[in-house]
């Protein structure tokens, strides 16, 4: 089944909904397209400090209690970063096949290890840990080669009336925000019957 998701990397709903992926992904033969989508591209490359808000500790718990239910592992860091590098570099994996491990690998060192996704040698470690070439990583990032990818991403999900990350994309039904990982089970299994 043909999945399509928007996402960002500064979004925990999206890393969740990417990890609940994965799991599927060993039940369900789906092929899935990644889009990324920048919401934020105001904050800066060094990121911004979050605020200790009661409506920020109150998302920080509920995502926190969402990833425990899937058994999933979260660390929100105490800052946002600027995912647009990261994006930049996961398109530039696509190229040679190292998508998903990028992918994953820019995820946990922001979700995790709590590293700074928009600086330039975060994602080259993350890369040549990987197996890519960081002197072409490295061209690829400084020459913006891949801007214009990310920006047609931007106007495909306001084409479609995507205004948010994550969205997904089963088949033809369209699923906003995280879910859980047997809410998603369910979906895949609707799509299927329907297409068939």
């Amino acid at each position: 089944m043909k999945v399509t998701v928007f996402y960002d990397y500064n979004c925990p709903y999206c890393y969740l909904g990417s990890m609940s992926l994965n799991e599927l992904s060993k039940e369900f033969e789906m092929d899935i397209e990644w889009k990324g989508f920048e919401i934020h591209p105001e904050f800066p490359q060094e990121g911004r400090k979050r605020s200790k808000s009661m409506k920020s500790i109150k998302v920080s718990r509920g995502v926190k209690e969402m990833a425990l239910q899937d058994g999933f592992q979260i660390k929100l860091p105490g800052f946002a970063a600027n995912s647009r590098l990261g994006l930049e570099g996961s398109e530039f994996a696509k190229t040679k096949g190292l998508f998903k491990e990028f992918h994953e690998g820019v995820y946990e060192a922001y979700f995790k290890k709590g590293l700074n996704i928009g600086d330039i040698n975060t994602l080259l470690e993350i890369g040549s840990y990987i197996g890519l070439d960081k002197a072409e990583l490295e061209e690829a990032l400084r020459s913006r080669s891949l801007y214009q990818k990310i920006e047609d991403n931007r106007k495909e999900a306001q084409n479609n009336r995507i205004l948010g990350v994550p969205t997904y994309i089963f088949g033809k039904f369209p699923v906003h925000g995280y879910q859980p990982t047997e809410t998603f089970r369910k979906i895949i299994q609707r799509a299927i019957e329907r297409s068939q």
